[in-house]
């Protein structure tokens, strides 16, 4: 038996069913969409003390523990602090501030974060983007030099191997080499020996980072080969710096303490147990 019915009638809770369910379910584009704004989301810090931990290791490099004491020494001893806090008032801690300001308002980075200031000045981002990279390059060097001394000091623990010359017998050190803190005195020792003049001579220290670390040739003229233990600290340098930021740069904090307070506490030990 057939019962006579209108169309629409038929038709119109069918059709609301299926607005309902597309409506729902969101289509391919509203995905990618809320995929990229995802991927694209940047992370903010999980405490106040991560942040504090990352402007520490922004701020305070290799440069400020190995390269200021020298030129502490150069430009005047203890006077040269008069200036140094003076400009470190008035412009640096200024300056820091107004960058990490800047920053955390707009939520973006360097790279964009002066386009968005001033569009016309948009190339200076990329320009100090190439800057950094540069930086870097050459900085990773700095801390492979770091990473070779660190391992160097425990081989020949609690001495170090550049503290005498008779440690380099046969491998860095050659007859310049002579060690004003060994006691002996010069005129007995194997430099004058070889008609060398106190002047001409050379410490451990400086024959150790010449010979051992660098391998300085003769001359431009030779380049001289591959340092593979070098070339073992520089991977493991970049390793660590992958390390530090592939989550992210607001999770360096984390990596700084997990990192640093252990082997502060591993130095500790190691000092008051010799």
């Amino acid at each position: 038996m057939v019962l006579p019915t209108d169309k629409e009638t038929l038709t119109k809770p069918l059709g609301n069913f299926i607005r309902q369910a597309t409506a729902r379910c969101p289509n391919d584009k509203e995905k990618e969409a809320k995929q990229e704004s995802k991927e694209n989301e940047r992370g903010e810090w999980s405490s106040q003390w991560d942040f504090a931990f990352s402007c520490i290791a922004y701020a305070v490099g290799l440069g400020n523990v190995w390269r200021f004491p020298y030129l502490c020494f150069k430009n005047g001893g203890g006077a040269f602090l008069i200036p140094y806090f003076f400009s470190m008032i008035v412009c640096g801690v200024p300056l820091f501030f107004l960058e990490v300001s800047v920053g955390q308002y707009l939520g973006v980075g360097g790279m964009s974060v002066v386009g968005q200031l001033a569009p016309i000045f948009k190339g200076v981002g990329y320009s100090a983007i190439m800057m950094v990279f540069l930086e870097n390059v050459y900085y990773i060097i700095v801390v492979t030099w770091t990473l070779f001394y660190l391992f160097q000091t425990f081989i020949d623990f609690p001495s170090l191997p550049w503290s005498d010359c008779s440690k380099g017998n046969g491998s860095w050190a050659n007859e310049k080499c002579y060690n004003p803190e060994s006691g002996v005195p010069y005129n007995e020792s194997v430099a004058a020996m070889h008609n060398i003049s106190e002047v001409d001579s050379e410490t451990a220290v400086e024959q150790f980072w010449s010979n051992e670390v660098l391998h300085i040739s003769e001359g431009i003229d030779e380049v001289g080969g591959v340092q593979m233990d070098l070339v073992v600290f520089l991977v493991l340098a970049w390793f660590v710096t992958y390390c530090v930021i592939w989550k992210g740069l607001h999770n360096s904090g984390k990596v700084i303490q997990r990192f640093c307070i252990p082997c502060v506490e591993g130095l500790t030990d190691s000092f008051y147990a010799s």
